[in-house]
């Protein structure tokens, strides 16, 4: 097992013991998991590159390792009357709209699902979440520019498959 899996798999693990703690109204304990392993996602990137090796599997379980990680969390911080639910049903848009948008991609030939950068959408999710454990009073200010910019990657996403689909029309 290469480092950047070892990173990327801890998030899955640190997963269940933050929303644990987030129920358990632990929330400097929450809040302090939940940044180490958002740290996580950004060391598994260093190594994986820094490593030269190509795992087929490597970007699918670093995608399912933040998933992992943030929804549970999200929902977590949403039942607790915390807010986030705005952030939640975008996220979950997103996620249905990405597997559309592939499906939709699919059906003119290829299944392709763009790789959109989204680091800059990791900078804003992260923090927000982390935010909202410890009830930050301008957690709401900084879950209207994430949701923004959430939207503005759907837009991205939405584009590139209708590149698609004109390219497959001609």
């Amino acid at each position: 097992m290469r480092i950047a899996d070892v990173f990327t798999a801890s998030r899955v693990v640190a997963s269940p013991i933050v929303v644990w703690l987030i129920l358990s109204d632990e929330l400097a304990a929450a809040y302090y998991l939940f940044a180490a392993a958002a740290i996580t996602d950004l060391l598994d990137g260093y190594f994986a590159r820094r490593s030269k090796k190509i795992a087929s599997y490597g970007a699918t379980f670093d995608g399912l390792a933040d998933f992992a990680l943030i929804f549970p969390t999200m929902f977590a911080i949403a039942v607790t009357g915390k807010g986030l639910w705005l952030l939640v049903v975008a996220l979950i848009g997103i996620a249905f709209l990405i597997l559309v948008l592939g499906l939709i991609s699919r059906k003119k030939g290829s299944l392709t699902i763009p790789h959109i950068d989204t680091n800059l959408l990791a900078a804003f999710v992260y923090p927000t979440i982390m935010a909202h454990i410890i009830n930050w009073q301008y957690a709401e200010i900084l879950l209207l520019v994430t949701f923004l910019l959430l939207l503005f990657y759907a837009s991205k996403y939405i584009a590139f498959v209708r590149s698609i689909y004109k390219l497959t029309n001609r």
